[in-house]
């Protein structure tokens, strides 16, 4: 067993059985409908937001782990002989980053990467912690060698709705663009301060601009095809799922594909029908 503990904030959205086969100790965020308060990943899923949303006509409210939570997490694994690396939210969405790293300032083997990212995308960086754990490396290298990593990963999305993204404020673009114009679909983009702003418009049906937004991820000639990633916050056609399925499998270049469900905190600020491709360039 390995001297290294692996940790991420829930909103990696690592399927549950990768997180626990790779020995990965996910850290949730909580989630508020109205007076009460969820854990993402726990004790509330995507479906239990979007019937909140329907039935209330109001966004769920997040929030981020608090310094003592972490301090909890990083103080048992010191205690048992661990070294930590974490990777945390994008610091230009929550306040995790900073939390993390106040409760990693009593530790001297904890080390805290602000993944400038989300949802799975942010995953393939935790995977990527993994694999170099596995080879021997040691904590700092670890985190060295993954930070090096942040800038490359393509963290983009689209959206079937702007609702949540612009009641939710999350995304300057949105503000810009307006709601559902003319309906255009956008792809969001995550750039390289961690922020959102669209990045693509996309016309026509639903399910052709899914697969048209996955082949132009795949028409990218600089990825890291290790390992490949696609998520999506429900309520996707599994027809259309299964096409874009062919396509990531039938593409030919991929060692491993993951399919992943949106979690709860991402799904709370992008809401149902939004598909992501994301990996890392090399």
């Amino acid at each position: 067993m390995s001297d290294i503990l692996i940790t991420a904030d829930s909103t990696c959205d690592l399927p549950k059985d990768i997180a626990a086969q790779r020995e990965i100790e996910i850290i949730p965020l909580s989630i508020l409908l109205g007076d009460e308060e969820h854990l993402d990943g726990v004790d509330v899923t995507p479906n239990d937001i979007y019937s909140f949303v329907a039935e209330k006509g109001i966004l769920p409210k997040t929030a981020a782990v608090p310094p003592n939570r972490y301090y909890e997490v990083f103080d048992r694994a010191v205690s048992d002989g661990k070294k930590v690396v974490h990777i945390s939210l994008s610091s230009a969405i929550s306040s995790t980053y900073h939390n993390a790293c106040i409760a990693a300032e009593d530790f001297d083997d904890v080390y805290v990467i602000d993944s400038k990212s989300l949802c799975t995308a942010m995953g393939l960086l935790v995977l990527k912690a993994c694999d170099f754990r596995d080879k021997g490396m040691d904590a700092k290298k670890i985190a060295d060698k993954v930070t090096k990593l942040v800038p490359k990963v393509s963290a983009t999305f689209v959206l079937s709705s702007l609702e949540y993204l612009h009641k939710g404020g999350r995304c300057s673009g949105v503000a810009r663009f307006g709601a559902n114009v003319l309906g255009v679909k956008p792809s969001i983009a995550v750039n390289s301060e961690g922020a959102m702003d669209v990045a693509k418009k996309y016309r026509g049906r639903m399910d052709a601009v899914y697969k048209q937004y996955v082949s132009d991820r795949l028409d990218e000639n600089r990825i890291d095809t290790s390992r490949i990633v696609v998520a999506n916050s429900g309520d996707v056609e599994p027809q259309t799922l299964a096409f874009i399925k062919g396509l990531v499998e039938g593409n030919g270049r991929f060692a491993e594909a993951i399919y992943a469900d949106a979690g709860c905190t991402i799904s709370s600020h992008c809401g149902p029908g939004t598909l992501a491709v994301f990996y890392i360039r090399r």
